[in-house]
C-alpha cells in the first residue's frame, strides 16, 4: 500500500471515529513517516494544536464493528477540550 493510500485511509477511520464520538473537532492528515500520521488538529476553523498519532492507534480502529481504541478515543475526547 502507498503512502498516500494510507494517508487517506487514515483520514476516513479518523473521520469515522470523530464522528460517532461525536466531537466537535476536524483532523487533517499532513504526512505519514515512520510509523506516525501528523495531524493538524481543528476547532472549527482554528488550529488546536499539531499532533502525532501512530499507525497502530488508527489501524486498530474498526467502523464495522464500532470499535475505538481507548487511547483514541481519549485522545479525540482530550482535543475537544482545548
Amino acid at each position: 500500500m502507498g503512502q498516500d493510500e494510507k494517508i487517506k485511509e487514515a483520514q476516513e477511520i479518523l473521520d469515522w471515529a470523530i464522528m460517532h464520538l461525536n466531537v466537535s473537532i476536524k483532523c487533517k492528515i499532513m504526512d505519514y513517516k515512520h510509523g506516525n500520521y501528523r495531524i493538524q488538529v481543528l476547532k472549527g476553523d482554528r488550529l488546536v494544536m499539531p499532533i502525532q498519532i501512530a499507525e497502530e492507534d488508527v489501524r486498530e480502529s474498526n467502523p464495522k464493528e464500532n470499535f475505538i481504541p481507548d487511547k483514541l478515543k481519549t485522545l479525540l475526547k482530550n482535543l475537544e477540550n482545548y
